[in-house]
């Protein structure tokens, strides 16, 4: 297991090299609302990065002018900025700038919604700060096709995601190397199944409305949930619960896991009607990047595996490469656990 314990301490190093924050994804919420073509009310929802929060523009024609002062609304999870414009051409059709995308605050969904376009949106990342609003667009999952990349940039940078499924992999392998990559591969279908099934049912009833759970302690479950499968890992008991059912505490935690993708989803910002589709999409995203991280390890593995020419699976980690994994995984989800801790108590 050597080189199965090098391929996966190299994706969790560069992950906390890269930040050592969880979550990565960071998006605004832009929307222009008009009933007469010229005259609008424009809203920006800024999330809280860090305790900080970014700044974003939104640049229209030169033909518009404030009619309002924009105004600044602190909350707990980010910054409203509110005002009123009128222009001298239609909004609709017209290029907008936003200016402030950056590598914190990579994307927003821009909603623009007048008396003939009623529900349009779109995703404007950084590269690419211009749209044009109400520009025709198909209907349904293609109209809101901007939400599948954002889950998929959701799990991958968010790392408490990551070195859950990380964290499963290695018990899988651990436990199933014995039985040939068979039962290695058909407990890690089982078990990544379980918690899809788990985070997408409670991303669909939290998202609906139908289960409200606040959202900094179960950011901080979410990370003891990671936390927990480290001390399985160091513990290396074949006898628990986790060693032994890992689909069972994948579905379990994935119960949890969908809060927090609920979470990103609402920061992002749904449309006001015909949200099936953008939660459709978004978890689908979802799944894909789960998709990524489980080929991306055992790909890994497997190169690794056939540089080194080992033909057979050995089990054990008593070697520096398992030891180095588990407490790079185990120290920084204990540090979330702390910092999350930290920032419901003082609120």
């Amino acid at each position: 297991m050597r080189w199965v314990h090098c391929a996966i301490l190299t994706l969790v190093a560069l992950a906390s090299g890269a930040d050592v924050r969880a979550h990565g994804l960071a998006a605004a919420f832009v929307s222009v609302e008009t009933a007469d073509d010229h005259e609008a009310d424009v809203l920006i929802k800024l999330p809280q990065i860090e305790g900080n929060t970014p700044s974003l523009s939104v640049r229209f024609a030169d033909e518009c002018e404030e009619l309002t002062t924009p105004t600044r609304i602190k909350r707990k999870d980010g910054v409203l900025e509110r005002w009123s414009i009128r222009c001298e051409r239609p909004l609709t059709g017209m290029e907008i700038e936003l200016e402030g995308l950056n590598a914190i605050l990579g994307e927003a969904l821009v909603e623009f919604r007048s008396p003939s376009t009623q529900g349009w949106s779109t995703v404007v990342r950084r590269g690419l700060p211009n749209t044009r609003l109400g520009t025709p667009s198909s209907q349904g999952l293609a109209r809101n096709a901007g939400y599948f990349p954002l889950g998929i940039e959701h799990i991958l940078s968010g790392f408490d995601h990551v070195f859950f499924v990380l964290a499963l992999l290695l018990i899988v392998w651990w436990t199933r190397a014995p039985y040939g990559r068979r039962a290695v591969f058909k407990t890690m279908l089982v078990t990544i199944t379980a918690f899809t099934v788990g985070h997408s049912v409670t991303l669909a009833a939290a998202t609906l409305g139908l289960v409200r759970l606040d959202p900094a302690p179960t950011e901080l479950v979410i990370a003891l949930s990671v936390l927990l499968l480290a001390v399985e890992l160091a513990r290396d008991d074949r006898s628990t619960l986790t060693m032994r059912f890992p689909w069972i505490v994948a579905l379990a935690f994935g119960l949890l896991h969908g809060f927090g993708f609920a979470g990103a989803l609402a920061e992002i910002g749904l449309p006001p009607s015909g949200i099936a589709a953008p939660l459709l999409l978004f978890n689908l995203g979802v799944e894909v990047g789960q998709i990524i991280i489980v080929l991306g390890a055992t790909s890994a593995i497997g190169v690794m595996t056939s540089i080194a020419g080992k033909r057979q699976l050995r089990t054990g980690h008593g070697s520096v490469f398992d030891r180095a994994i588990i407490y790079v995984i185990g120290t920084l989800t204990a540090y979330w656990c702390f910092e999350r801790s930290l920032g419901w108590i003082l609120g």
